[in-house]
């Protein structure tokens, strides 16, 4: 039993950071993969408050993605103070492996996606036009090619951890139970 007094399940301040952190990580998705898109949806905004240049995305895209490791930062405190429940019944032991996995890559990629973004912001040697400033990084070591390369490539980590996690859920949700209700009828 966990220590937030979760047996069968996750407790509420779980649920809340697991959730916050779904949505935080969708919509960051949609900002980062539609940085181009907003910039000409919103040229308006753009004008207003960023001089009309065409990649002041990058800055709330930034935000959110330190946002996002500080809730990955909540996540693992609380993960460590909160416990886990017992695993559920119908899971195998092939089943708990792959949870087990899926989770850790979840984890790492929660932390690895916002660190590469912030290490492609500040460490390659890209400029970008912020306002009426040009920004250029202040430690260039890193192409930026390169730099997006590893950025993007923890997108499909992540992703395909995404799909993994998913897919248990959503057996263990309805084919599990329903096999569970089946031998107690």
């Amino acid at each position: 039993m966990s220590a937030n007094g979760a047996s069968t399940g996750y407790g509420t301040v779980t649920k809340v950071l697991h959730w916050t952190m779904a949505a935080a990580m969708g919509i960051q998705f949609v900002l980062g993969y539609s940085i181009d898109r907003f910039d000409d949806l919103l040229e308006w905004a753009a004008d207003l408050f960023f001089g009309g240049e065409d990649e002041w995305w990058i800055v709330p895209h930034a935000v959110l993605g330190t946002v996002i490791l500080l809730l990955a930062c909540v996540r693992v405190w609380w993960r460590r103070v909160g416990g886990l429940p017992d695993w559920a019944p119908g899971l195998s032991g092939a089943e708990r492996r792959v949870a087990t996995a899926v989770e850790r890559t979840l984890y790492v990629a929660m932390f690895a996606i916002p660190l590469t973004g912030l290490a492609l912001l500040f460490g390659t040697d890209s400029e970008w036009d912020v306002g009426p400033y040009e920004w250029p990084a202040p430690l260039p070591v890193v192409d930026d090619d390169a730099g997006l390369i590893v950025h993007l490539a923890t997108h499909v980590v992540f992703l395909l951890a995404l799909i993994a996690h998913v897919g248990l859920v959503l057996k263990h949700q309805f084919l599990d139970r329903d096999r569970l209700l089946d031998r107690m009828l």
